[in-house]
């Protein structure tokens, strides 16, 4: 897939709390925080993209911003997270683009 090089992916547990692009996310939701560097202000705001991990694949949905991630890094709500590997990992190396 063309997009962003790897990167590392972590996760959160929002707890229906809002996030930065204003709306509750669930632990459940497949959503994603973007780091500062990819975040563009709320730009990518309900924008979708896909994260790839070993073969398998997963589309989310900008809902927050990360202000700890790596430039390119992107934590996901738990449920996206487990899609891809057990959240005891914590933290795994991904490919994504913008859908």
């Amino acid at each position: 897939m063309a997009g962003i090089p790897a990167e590392c992916a972590t996760f959160f547990i929002p707890g229906g709390a809002f996030g930065a692009c204003g709306k509750p996310i669930q632990n459940s939701d497949f959503a994603v925080a973007l780091s500062s560097a990819n975040y563009a202000g709320g730009a990518h705001c309900g924008q979708t993209l896909t994260v790839q991990f070993q073969g398998r694949s997963i589309v989310v949905t900008v809902a927050d911003l990360c202000p700890g991630c790596a430039a390119n890094g992107i934590d996901l709500t738990e449920g996206a997270f487990a899609a891809l590997a057990d959240p005891a990992v914590g933290v795994i190396q991904v490919t994504w683009a913008f859908n």
